[in-house]
């Protein structure tokens, strides 16, 4: 379903002649907190991922919204790929709250990506901070599409990989720099 919502803002952005990697977020209101993560998850052989049965892939990730901007990180690399599959996130174009209301520490953060050195492609993430510690406890979910907006990659808790094998993801209040882009709100 992500993938449907994310396709269709990308198809959106074509149409009206945007670049991808423009701004993607549903309406004009943001979170005005932030993100940051790290850890890894285990593939589980679900037939939505791509990542392989039993494969590890690590992460870093961080995203939200800072002095009138987007900001974050983006890092995600699957050791089940020969040669492994690196992902470099290049910028962050969006940060919103997932569509799940019953996950209230759910994120989605969006953005352009480097894929094993090519540029050219975009990247959502969807991270939940369920509770402490993170471990088998978080989630975590990536999906990459390329320049045409078709989906070449994804893996995580949406796509049947459960919830992080190791790490941590934390939700952080907002504080005095946490301010949207314009002709956006706090949420």
């Amino acid at each position: 379903m992500r993938g449907i919502i994310l396709s269709a803002v990308l198809a959106l952005l074509v149409v009206l002649g945007q670049p991808v990697g423009a701004s993607i977020v549903v309406g004009d209101t943001v979170p005005c907190d932030f993100v940051t993560g790290g850890g890894f998850i285990v593939g589980s052989g679900s037939p939505t991922s791509s990542l392989a049965a039993g494969a590890k892939a690590n992460f870093a990730v961080g995203g939200g919204v800072r002095n009138g901007e987007f900001w974050g990180h983006l890092e995600y690399n699957d050791h089940s790929k020969n040669p492994p599959m690196q992902v470099h996130g290049t910028a962050v174009t969006g940060y919103f709250l997932g569509t799940d209301t019953s996950k209230p520490n759910d994120r989605v953060i969006t953005g352009t990506a480097r894929v094993n050195g090519v540029d050219g492609f975009t990247y959502m993430v969807e991270v939940n901070d369920v509770r402490e510690p993170g471990r088998g406890i978080d989630e975590f979910s990536i999906e990459l599409l390329d320049a045409n907006g078709a989906e070449i990659y994804a893996a995580g808790f949406t796509y049947g990989d459960g919830p992080i094998a190791g790490g941590n993801i934390q939700l952080h209040p907002g504080n005095g720099s946490s301010t949207p882009p314009a002709g956006f709100t706090c949420a």
